[in-house]
């Protein structure tokens, strides 16, 4: 299935920019990203229009990217500004560049109509720059296709079976699960209520009490950004009162097959503490790379070369309500870019 274009993806973490250029495959293109000496986010077609090599084997030449092969450079839009040996070029070439933005400590590029590119429709992640939170962010690669974390990260029951550390004395059919649709917005609603508190949870988050309140929530928008703001407060306290601990989960198309897995977490408590924020980054790692990753990957290998997961006629459990409508809904928004992009293409061909 082809990809939505008009759309901002995460191509990178903010921090990854600090190196002179960084080089990611999206959306089956590859693409070069550095930020310009006034923090201003460059991308570009990551491929020379000479001889195709990539830029990226070139270097930085203060805001401009000179190729290692000839010599020509670029500026942050694309547009050639130096050919050394043929500075009398008819038509300087140019590279397809991508809008991009630095928003909640990630990068954003939009992959199509530039015209469109609207900063207004990146899905908040306020948490990742906010100063009440301690945050720590990392990336992952599967080889797998990207909604099959969608369906992964809005299935909230399969946590007690492939992740059982992570809520020892609880069970899913004790929690109310349900599905709330905000527009192009989809929430897998999950509140845990008389929510069992273990020792060294109360340690961690300074509670001494047995039971608490608390919800895991995860906020689906396309093409596959996932917030899940988890909070734990003791009952008769309000959600403000209590232990916040928000997760974003950015899952960004390589290929078909292949996806890139941004992710931050946070928290309000203890936020100077530096062994929790290393163990919680270890944490997250070792959970997607020895459970949900491998699980994921599996998937995709018995699919083989498809990615539509209902084509092949799945049973659908309870909890598959919040990814099934994902996939229908951005299933519907592909075929209508792409009944829109036929139209102008043949409206340009009868002019």
């Amino acid at each position: 299935m082809p990809f939505l274009k008009n759309l901002w993806y995460v191509a990178a973490n903010a921090y990854e920019l600090d190196e002179p250029m960084v080089s990611r495959k999206i959306c089956n293109e590859q693409i070069l990203m550095f930020r310009t000496s006034s923090g201003e986010v460059a991308a570009m077609d990551d491929k020379c229009p000479h001889r195709f090599v990539k830029l990226s084997l070139g270097k930085r030449v203060g805001d401009n990217v000179q190729c290692g092969y000839h010599g020509l450079a670029f500026g942050r839009d694309g547009s050639c500004v130096d050919m050394p040996n043929d500075p009398e070029y008819a038509i300087p070439p140019c590279v397809k560049s991508y809008p991009a933005v630095e928003r909640y400590g990630v990068i954003w590029l939009w992959m199509g109509d530039k015209e469109r590119a609207d900063p207004a429709k990146i899905p908040a992640f306020d948490f990742i720059t906010d100063p009440d939170f301690a945050v720590s962010q990392g990336v992952s690669h599967y080889k797998a296709n990207y909604q099959l974390f969608t369906d992964n990260l809005l299935d909230l029951s399969h946590v007690h079976y492939l992740h059982p550390h992570l809520h020892q004395g609880a069970q899913f059919a004790h929690f109310e699960n349900k599905l709330k649709v905000e527009g192009d917005t989809i929430w897998s609603m999950l509140w845990r209520h008389r929510y069992p508190v273990t020792e060294s949870s109360r340690e961690m988050w300074g509670m001494d009490v047995d039971e608490v309140e608390g919800q895991g929530h995860s906020r689906w928008n396309a093409p596959s950004l996932m917030y899940v703001p988890t909070a734990f407060w003791e009952h008769g306290k309000t959600i403000d009162e209590g232990i916040q601990s928000p997760s974003a989960h950015l899952i960004t198309p390589e290929t078909e097959y292949t996806s890139h897995y941004f992710w931050a977490i946070g928290r309000n408590y203890r936020q100077d503490d530096e062994e929790i924020s290393r163990r919680n980054s270890e944490g997250v790692k070792f959970v997607f790379d020895t459970q949900d990753g491998p699980m994921i990957e599996s998937q995709q290998q018995a699919m083989g070369l498809s990615t539509d997961f209902l084509d092949h006629k799945p049973v659908i459990l309870k909890a598959d309500a919040a990814g099934v409508m994902a996939r229908r809904m951005l299933k519907r928004w592909i075929k209508e870019e792409q009944r829109e992009a036929e139209a102008a293409s043949e409206a340009i061909a009868a002019e």
